[in-house]
């Protein structure tokens, strides 16, 4: 029977789009990095930001209190790990009126190959007011889909809380 649950569950997860995507001019846009503190090795393409750390890229922005941002060989973002009180990310996509937020003790940010975001030791993505809450979350950005872990605890299982989208015909008789 648990594993039904879980099995259903899993199928229940895959069929919940949050977004469509993040908006593809972002990409086109220069990253940004605020921080208090800031290493850079421009031959290895790895910086590490301390203190208060904002990125941004577009409508892309993930702050923390630590980012350890990796640069491909063109200077462009391949990847970001996060350590925060929460880090979090916030993304706007295509054709949708309210951004995408996530928030997570550690997470991880894949600019490259498929887009994603992971968050670690407990994590929480919300759209308006649907929200979506597990130990280990794997945000698949392009393809608006998303895995999830509970936690060992018995008490540590995903939660889901979707809300019936408004019907834009009006009112009808």
């Amino acid at each position: 029977m648990y594993r039904k649950t879980n099995k259903l569950l899993a199928l229940l997860v895959l069929a919940l789009p949050l977004a469509a995507g993040a908006l593809e001019s972002d990409r086109e846009q220069p990253i940004e990095l605020e921080a208090d503190r800031a290493e850079m090795d421009n031959v290895s393409g790895v910086s590490v930001y301390t203190g208060n750390v904002i990125l941004t890229q577009g409508t892309l922005k993930i702050t923390g209190d630590k980012m350890t941002v990796y640069q491909t060989e063109g200077g462009e973002l391949d990847k970001a790990y996060v350590d925060g009180r929460p880090a979090t990310y916030q993304q706007l996509p295509d054709d949708q009126p309210l951004p995408v937020k996530a928030r997570a003790p550690r997470m991880e940010y894949y600019a490259s190959g498929p887009e994603r975001v992971r968050l670690l030791q407990g994590g929480l993505i919300t759209q308006g007011q649907d929200e979506f809450e597990g130990e280990t979350i794997v945000y698949l950005v392009q393809e608006d889909r998303m895995q999830a872990e509970r936690g060992e605890g018995e008490d540590q299982r995903i939660r889901i809380k979707f809300f019936p989208k408004e019907d834009d015909k009006g009112d009808a008789p």
